[in-house]
């Protein structure tokens, strides 16, 4: 067999918490690494660094824990994908024009704290949720909302990364399937392939789905199996980075 397409190839992981990673209340430090070989070996066991180790891909690791794609009108929350001024607040944030200008694959996995800074929501992450976001239309053309970003940032790759390729990952995890569901409009409007981990034809399901089509009892199973500590710390375990990096794997060899 020859090399694989994406030996090589830098790849910008963009996300928040369910690409970082958040073990925390979970099993011993140990079992949330890479013990593989590589050179990601002793970085989290994240679906982006294991895929990177597997592939001999150079990372750019844009994700972090409590990230916004929008930014709240108000200006009270700075952790987000299109705050241009996020790195005044900490070093450690980013936006999307710190892209690698010879990024090879993009993917965009964001929605999660969005769907929490919706006013009147009770989602909670143990993240800030500080300044109102609303979810908007596909027909929004700023980041006050979280459609309205998307359409900002997507329009920004395609004028300037145009030969990148670019992926959505619609997020598990939200509290509304509604932002599921805008999610995929707005990734076809563009003509941007995606890949849905609350379950599909194509892809099986994943922690904290909130596809309906999907039984309620299917979803609260695959939760409790792939949590750090269900009840405690709903976010993915290393088991189910490693679980999704397979079809994550293929979805970017499609690109």
């Amino acid at each position: 067999m020859g090399d694989s397409i994406l030996k090589g190839k830098k790849w910008a992981v963009c996300g928040d918490s369910f690409s970082s990673g958040d073990f925390k209340k979970g099993p011993e430090d140990a079992v949330n690494v890479i013990t593989e070989p590589g050179t990601y070996q002793g970085f989290k066991k994240v679906y982006g660094y294991i895929i990177g180790n597997r592939n001999e891909m150079d990372i750019q690791f844009l994700a972090y824990g409590g990230k916004c794609l929008a930014c709240p009108p108000d200006g009270s929350f700075h952790n987000s994908f299109t705050d241009m001024k996020c790195n005044e607040y900490n070093p450690e944030w980013f936006n999307y024009k710190d892209i690698a200008e010879d990024a090879d694959y993009i993917t965009l996995y964001f929605g999660i704290n969005d769907s929490h800074h919706e006013p009147g929501t009770h989602g909670d992450d143990g993240e800030a949720k500080a300044g109102p976001v609303l979810i908007g239309t596909a027909a929004d053309e700023d980041t006050s909302t979280f459609c309205g970003a998307y359409n900002v940032v997507l329009r920004w790759l395609l004028e300037n990364r145009p030969f990148a390729h670019i992926g959505i990952i619609v997020s598990n995890g939200m509290d509304r399937d509604e932002y599921r569901v805008r999610t995929i409009e707005i990734a076809k409007k563009w003509g941007i392939p995606y890949i849905d981990l609350n379950g599909d034809e194509r892809t099986p399901m994943m922690i904290r789905s909130s596809n309906p089509v999907h039984s309620e009892e299917a979803r609260l199973m695959r939760t409790k199996a792939m949590a750090v500590n269900y009840g405690v710390n709903n976010h993915p375990n290393a088991a189910a980075h490693e679980y999704e990096s397979y079809f994550i794997e293929n979805f970017l060899k499609t690109l």
